[in-house]
């Protein structure tokens, strides 16, 4: 079936970063707050993109202060290269890599013949396959298509495209005409006798009848409610509701509406108003242009017993009713994966969406807006508070999707600067592959002869790990208070080790002088030599570790706030002034069991 190419869009290689949509005007791509790029080597116009969907291809200039790299070729500056589908784009060389992703769509005419038509197609398909090659190769050396395997987007830095050649395009948009080699001329071949092949074609024709599901989609008749996981997350999905790879997701509160009372919290349940004028034909708007509308809203207080939550479902009904357009809304009750920044309530709205209705959502044209956005205090020109949190960025961060505030999006205002989290766990995993294991580098994971280890570090910052795997294979035996139930008993075991001439490793929080004191008399009274291992992990990353282990373990036991807090607040540096022979950093070394769980580890969990 020959197909239309629908549009064009950049997806990134890594997660970090958005896919960004290629239009037929011109799409400049570099430095901004739409890519998440801030590295000073990429300029604010890098490159300059545009489609051309007759011809199948995309038109890449490099205008950027550095070259940026196309199928592993530098780009010469203001000159015209041709980029097709699954080339590889690289916007500084070695950096911020790109693969070109072309969505089609099956071309009309195909869709209204009959079957008796198709099998004559397909008969003179099959008899004119050598007149066919032929003019695929005609077509392949005046169009400038290259010879290469094609691969998932999918796959990360490990992916290379083979290339041949990279056709290349004067600034006036003409094609120049390199010799091609026969290798070339042989891919192109084989690419044009799998297109035509009866297996290739049906491959092909694989998405039209999701395309014609799609197109008889019904809207939903009337509202209704669900609850599910426990309760901890609760649907309502109003009359008129329609699916659509497109998605206009939306905060409730302090986003879509404020409280009438001014308070930060609701007084009671009819507690609120629209928050901006614009809102309602904002919204009408994104309905007739075919979004699907969605709210994703933490309401904790019902999870607590604080709200009840028939009143609050009286709530959404009418919010919906009064911004007169169809709404899904997703309500999470608890603290585990529905609760944002966590992704399960967008998870939730894709995956059921594909089972229901065989619709993918396009994260390229989908956009969340929300006030939780990480902005710092303004004074001037008009006073603001800062955002109780970044909950809503860090979900569109973790989606990957386009993220606004209510202000940039219903009022058309300029970005704000916003403060970026203490602790970035995408930041952490790359520094956990490429520094050393323990600080300084000359440092001995164990002791030549009989020694004391002093582990001291918040909880969740990783010693339990590290003494399994890297001390008790040694020997060393493990005294830990969780296990024992205190420090008392903990002082016994170690002097009972001492004394059958074992090495000791002490497993607790330790954070400062006097609960490490202790062990330190019990080591010199025994005349053997004792060294501190201080776990390299902030407040912020410790909590991060818990959040994690809490969603992936359910046998974890859940530590509080609080507990962080405390130790922050006892926190002293441990130094060799207190008897220690050597202060040694230990690095965190994230291990997973799948890659989910390293997926849902890269993410941010915290709100702030």
């Amino acid at each position: 079936m020959s197909k239309i190419l629908k549009e064009c869009v950049i997806k990134p290689l890594s997660p970090e970063y958005l896919p960004i949509r290629i239009n037929t005007e011109q799409t400049m791509v570099g430095r901004s707050p739409e890519t998440q790029i801030q590295d000073e080597l990429c300029s604010r116009k890098q490159v300059c993109l545009k489609a051309n969907l007759e011809q199948g291809y995309v038109l890449v200039k490099s205008l950027g202060l550095n070259p940026s790299v196309l199928n592993g070729k530098e780009l010469k500056r203001n000159i015209g290269y041709e980029a097709v589908h699954g080339d590889i784009l690289e916007l500084v060389p070695g950096m911020y890599k790109y693969v070109f992703d072309f969505i089609y769509e099956p071309s009309t005419s195909e869709e209204e013949k009959g079957p008796q038509t198709s099998k004559k197609s397909s008969s003179a398909s099959s008899s004119g396959n050598r007149s066919g090659s032929s003019r695929t190769n005609a077509s392949s050396t005046s169009n400038g298509k290259r010879s290469r395997e094609e691969s998932s987007p999918k796959e990360e830095t490990e992916f290379v495209p083979k290339v041949e050649k990279t056709s290349k395009r004067s600034s006036s948009g003409k094609r120049s005409s390199p010799s091609r080699s026969n290798a070339s001329n042989s891919g192109s071949e084989k690419r044009s006798r799998e297109e035509s092949s009866p297996k290739r074609s049906k491959q092909a024709a694989s998405p039209v009848p999701v395309e014609k599901r799609k197109l008889s989609l019904a809207p939903t008749t009337e509202g209704r409610w669900e609850a599910s996981d426990d309760k901890l997350l609760h649907i309502f999905t109003s009359a008129g509701v329609m699916a659509s790879e497109k998605v206009a997701a939306y905060d409730m509160d302090g986003t879509l509406i404020k409280t009438k009372s001014g308070n930060v919290f609701p007084k009671s349940i009819d507690d609120w108003q629209i928050a901006f004028a614009e809102v309602p034909a904002k919204l009408k708007s994104l309905h007739r242009n075919g979004y699907k509308l969605v709210i994703f809203t933490n309401q904790a207080g019902i999870g607590k017993g604080k709200v009840r939550i028939e009143d609050f479902r009286q709530k959404i009904e009418s919010l919906v009713r009064k911004l007169g357009v169809p709404m899904q809304v997703f309500i999470s009750t608890g603290s585990g994966k529905y609760r944002k920044p966590r992704t399960g309530m967008w998870q939730t709205l894709c995956d059921r969406q594909q089972k229901d209705d065989g619709v993918q959502i396009d994260r390229a044209r989908s956009f969340y807006v929300g006030d939780a956005a990480g902005r710092p205090e303004l004074k001037k020109p008009v006073k603001r508070k800062k955002d109780h949190s970044s909950a809503d960025r860090l979900l569109a961060l973790n989606v990957g999707i386009r993220f606004l505030t209510p202000e940039e999006h219903f009022q058309n205002l300029p970005e704000m600067s916003w403060t970026k989290p203490e602790f970035d766990p995408r930041e952490a995993c790359r520094l956990a592959v490429n520094e050393p294991l323990l600080v300084p580098a000359g440092a001995s994971l164990t002791g030549s002869g009989q020694e004391v280890i002093v582990m001291v570090g918040f909880p969740g910052s990783g010693k339990s790990h590290f003494v399994r795997e890297h001390l008790a294979p040694k020997g060393y035996d493990i005294v830990n208070r969780d296990t024992l139930g205190s420090w008392q008993k903990c002082v016994v075991q170690m002097e009972l080790s001492l004394r059958q001439g074992k090495s000791v490793a002490v497993d607790n929080l330790s954070p400062d002088v006097e609960s490490r004191k202790r062990y330190v008399l019990v080591a010199n009274r025994a005349k053997v030599p004792v060294r501190c291992f201080l776990m390299d992990v902030g407040y912020k990353h410790a909590r991060h570790n818990n959040e994690f282990r809490e969603m992936t373990d359910r046998s974890h036991s859940t530590i509080s706030e609080l507990v962080f807090n405390s130790y922050k607040s006892k926190f002293q540096e441990p130094t060799v002034a207190e008897g220690f022979t050597e202060i040694v950093k230990v690095k965190f070394v994230p291990k997973f069991a799948s890659k989910s769980h390293e997926d849902l580890y890269r993410m941010f969990l915290l709100e702030k």
